[in-house]
């Protein structure tokens, strides 16, 4: 049992550097290599799977032979039986493995002929506002009455109301903490990585996968960057948020629709409503080929 379970997480391990060298090796064949290691981070489960029966299977004889009770090292004929059991439940993971590459390689293929460019512009698009949102956060230290709603102002005794809106508050926190352990846990088994309910990019996602959600970003950063007194946004307002000015110019493009050099707050509320729309519209389209892939893979799975 002890060796079924070291070989178990030393194949999660050796599955977890598996991105790395397909990476490295990339770079020498190809320009994208961001593309080879996301392939690597897919094929974290069935390369788990193969690394860990492959350990079993080259540990199973010798360990059996050396600990027999009365003290032979010859082969025994349950021990024959039981390695070729061993021996094709590894197999049928090699298969697997191979079959999940090929997959990969398919599905890249759809991807990159069909919606490369559109996921590329919205990944940009969405990068944007979260370095816009999480500038916004670090100004702006006050509650926002968009997000929270205000507490009531403190009195002499406490009310029940007090007692129970704190109550709701500290409880819903436990969860999201619980739900982020959890997901942390079960995609670190996985191999996906699993973001924070708080962390800036889940926030952005979250805001845009509504109307109203993403009126509100586009309202919370119109407060943040457009200035008293014109009330608009200009080119120089945004670019503390971003990296280098070219990111910054590409940016303020990006809202400028009319193209007359600044942003209002309708232009920030039409182009973030946009985004969300365009990203539902991808996960959709993803969604139908993910699912004729999946059917492929299912029909793969048959013949292995």
């Amino acid at each position: 049992l002890e060796i079924v379970w070291l070989t178990l997480w030393a194949g999660r391990l050796l599955a977890k550097c598996l991105p790395y060298p397909i990476g490295l090796v990339s770079t020498i064949f190809t320009n994208n290599s961001k593309k080879w290691r996301d392939m690597g981070k897919q094929l974290e489960l069935p390369a788990t799977l193969f690394f860990w029966w492959l350990g079993v299977e080259v540990s199973f004889l010798p360990t059996m032979k050396n600990h027999q009770a009365n003290g032979s090292r010859e082969t025994q004929h349950w021990m024959g039986t039981m390695n070729k059991v061993l021996v094709a439940i590894f197999v049928g993971t090699i298969l697997n493995f191979v079959e999940k590459i090929i997959i990969q390689l398919i599905a890249i293929s759809f991807h990159l002929r069909t919606y490369a460019d559109r996921i590329e512009l919205n990944k940009f698009q969405i990068g944007s506002l979260v370095k816009l949102y999480t500038f916004s956060k670090a100004k702006i230290a006050m509650e926002d009455s968009e997000f929270e709603q205000p507490s009531a102002p403190e009195s002499g005794a406490r009310t029940p109301g007090r007692y129970l809106q704190e109550a709701q508050k500290q409880t819903k926190e436990i969860f999201n903490k619980v739900g982020d352990v959890a997901g942390k846990m079960a995609g670190d088994f996985t191999g996906r990585s699993v973001a924070r309910s708080t962390h800036p990019h889940q926030v952005v996602l979250t805001l845009l996968g509504s109307t109203n959600g993403s009126q509100v970003l586009a309202r919370r950063l119109y407060r943040t960057f457009a200035r008293p007194e014109t009330e608009t946004v200009y080119n120089d307002d945004l670019k503390n948020a971003f990296d280098n000015d070219e990111e910054a110019e590409a940016a303020f493009s990006m809202f400028d629709k009319d193209m007359n050099g600044d942003i209002s707050m309708e232009e920030l509320e039409a182009v973030c409503v946009e985004i969300g729309r365009e990203r539902k519209s991808i996960t959709a389209s993803l969604k139908d080929l993910d699912s004729v892939v999946g059917k492929l893979d299912d029909m793969f799975m048959f013949l292995v």
